[in-house]
């Protein structure tokens, strides 16, 4: 639990404009991982972790992606995470 509220953290220093897109994709991909989720997770956070990627690229005004959908929808799988895990090892 201590690590989904380190990322949660991490999440949130990225959307403040404090931390940068190379350490949110790294935390992601570590906690997931480390997490030992079903495929399936690790395809949806790809899915989100490349729109960062190529976010991180261009600048505000011509990126398609908002930055604050990208961590809507992280914070979602997060959450999604959670549920499961809960499930799994209550």
């Amino acid at each position: 639990m201590q690590q989904a509220q380190n990322l949660q953290a991490t999440l949130q220093a990225w959307l403040d404009g404090i931390g940068t897109p190379a350490d949110l994709i790294k935390a992601f991909r570590v906690f997931c991982k480390d997490s030992q989720l079903p495929e399936k997770y690790g395809v949806a956070l790809e899915n989100v972790l490349s729109r960062v990627e190529s976010s991180s690229l261009f600048t505000e005004e011509s990126c398609s992606f908002s930055k604050k959908d990208l961590a809507n929808a992280l914070s979602i799988w997060l959450e999604k995470v959670q549920q499961y895990q809960t499930k799994e090892h209550p």
